[in-house]
């Protein structure tokens, strides 16, 4: 199926934390400096068929560009949503907006030119950083959702299965978004675990845009 980039449609960025009260939950992956996290978190999608939405940042090219085709195929059958990290992993509240506008452009193209697709509308901001210049910078490129979170499996650092899946137990609630990072071998290990909590709870592992559908 080949996919298609729409055009930006600039608009007002708005910072969403969680989704409708549905019975989902938005699983979500960022960064991916790890290129065997990457492989492992991409083949644990294929195989359980959980609904994820990433978020890579172009500097980490090396580890998801030799994911690029599956992701693309995925992309296709709607089981995973590419939104934008910035390319560079910059702090947007500190770096001033035109260097960030530049940075969350550099990404946009190097997402589009990977997998297919646009980042637009969904902007995950590094380290949940933003300012009111950012936000703007954000919105004139068509970046209107500003993914933060209402929990996080903490896996900046690196972490046990048993800790990640937990911590999707703590925060799952129906429409919550959970921050992870393909960036550590637990987190991929962990996601059919994971989904495992969330079917026990009767939550559904949904993309960012199946969870912000109206």
């Amino acid at each position: 199926v080949p996919l298609r980039v729409l055009p930006a449609r600039p608009g007002r960025a708005t910072v969403v934390t969680r989704g409708p009260r549905r019975p989902e939950v938005a699983l979500t992956f960022d960064d991916g400096f790890c290129r065997t996290c990457v492989a492992a978190l991409v083949r644990a999608v294929q195989r359980t068929g959980a609904h994820v939405t990433f978020f890579p940042n172009g500097t980490y090219a090396t580890a998801w560009e030799p994911q690029a085709r599956a992701i693309r195929r995925l992309i296709a059958k709607g089981q995973v949503v590419v939104g934008n990290h910035t390319f560079s992993h910059g702090n947007a509240a500190t770096e001033g907006s035109e260097a960030f506008a530049a940075d969350l452009d550099r990404n946009e193209r190097w997402i589009e030119k990977t997998f297919g697709v646009s980042g637009r509308p969904y902007f995950r901001p590094p380290y949940g950083a933003v300012s009111g210049d950012s936000l703007a910078a954000a919105g004139r490129q068509g970046y209107t959702k500003v993914i933060m979170w209402s929990g996080t499996l903490a896996d900046s650092n690196v972490r046990t299965v048993p800790y990640v899946v937990k911590a999707v137990k703590d925060w799952a609630k129906p429409g919550a978004i959970i921050l992870g990072h393909g960036n550590y071998p637990a987190t991929p290990a962990g996601l059919p675990k994971m989904l495992a909590v969330l079917k026990a709870k009767g939550l559904r592992p949904v993309t960012i845009a199946e969870l912000l559908r109206r």
